[in-house]
C-alpha cells in the first residue's frame, strides 16, 4: 500500500510539472497566481511544485523589485521537456529576464488569466498574439477557438484609445472576418470599471475606413466587438453578448 501511495505521489507531481511546462512553452513566463491557476490548486501548494521545478533547472526565478512581484519562466531545460516524446518539438523562447519591460508585466498576465477563463469553458487552441504571424496588419492579445468551433480574437484592453483609432482598428478586423480569418473579436477588460465606458466609445462609431472612403456600419458589425469585465467574461455561454 505504501508502495502505491508513493507511485501516485510521483506521478502527481510529474503531471503538475508537466502542466506547468505545457502552459509556459506557449506563455514564457507567469506569476504564481496564474500557475495556482493553471494547476488548479491553492497558491501554496503551486509554490512547493514551481520552487521544485525551479531547484531542478527547469524554471528561472526573477523577481520584480519595482512591482513587488516573482515571475518564473521556463528554461531551455525546460523547453526540452515541454513535449512528450510522441510531440513534434517546436521552437519556443526561453525566459530572458533582461527583456522584460515592466510596463507591459500587468498586460500579459491579465492575458493569461482571460486564457484560464476560456480554457475551464471549454476554449481550444488557444495561441498567444507574440506567435502569431508578424505581417498580419493587427495582431489581437490572442486568438483561440470557442465552443461553437468559430475562431475568435481577443483583445486585452486597459486603456482607451483614440475613435480614431479604434475606428481603423474595427476596418481592420472587419475585412479579417470578410475572410473567415475570425467570427468576433472579444475585448476583455480588467477593470470593471473601464469595460462600460469602452462599449460607449465603441458606441460612437458610425463608420470605418476602407480604401480611402468612409464605410458606414451597422449594430450587426458593432456586435461582433462584445465588451467585457474579465471577471464577468463568460465564454462558454454563449447566450452572453456584451456585459459589463
Amino acid at each position: 500500500m505504501l508502495i502505491n501511495s508513493y507511485q501516485q505521489r510521483c506521478a502527481r507531481a510529474q503531471t503538475k510539472r508537466e502542466t506547468i511546462l505545457r502552459f509556459l512553452r506557449d506563455e514564457t513566463w507567469s506569476n504564481l497566481t496564474n500557475l495556482a491557476g493553471v494547476l488548479n490548486l491553492s497558491e501554496p501548494a503551486a509554490f512547493k511544485t514551481v520552487c521544485q521545478m525551479e531547484r531542478d533547472g527547469f524554471l528561472l526565478r526573477f523577481k520584480v523589485t519595482a512591482l513587488r512581484l516573482s515571475l518564473w519562466g521556463i528554461t531551455p531545460q525546460g523547453l526540452a521537456f515541454a513535449w512528450d516524446e510522441n510531440e513534434t518539438m517546436q521552437i519556443r523562447p526561453y525566459f530572458e529576464p533582461s527583456k522584460l519591460s515592466v510596463m507591459t508585466i500587468a498586460h500579459y498576465l491579465d492575458i493569461q488569466r482571460a486564457r484560464l477563463i476560456a480554457e475551464r469553458a471549454g476554449w481550444t487552441h488557444w495561441i498567444p498574439g507574440n506567435r502569431l504571424p508578424k505581417d498580419i496588419k493587427k495582431r489581437p492579445d490572442a486568438v483561440a477557438t470557442n465552443n461553437e468551433g468559430q475562431i475568435v480574437a481577443i483583445e486585452l484592453e486597459r486603456s482607451i484609445k483614440t475613435l480614431k483609432r479604434y475606428e481603423a482598428i474595427f476596418a481592420i478586423y472587419l475585412q479579417m472576418m470578410k475572410r473567415d480569418e475570425y467570427a468576433k473579436v472579444h475585448y476583455v477588460c480588467p477593470d470593471a470599471s473601464f469595460a462600460p465606458r469602452l462599449i460607449r466609445m465603441f458606441e460612437l462609431i458610425k463608420a470605418v475606413p476602407v480604401a480611402g472612403e468612409r464605410v458606414p456600419i451597422t449594430e450587426k458589425h458593432r456586435a461582433r466587438f462584445p465588451v467585457y469585465a474579465l471577471d464577468n467574461w463568460q465564454p462558454g455561454n454563449a447566450r452572453v453578448l456584451a456585459v459589463i
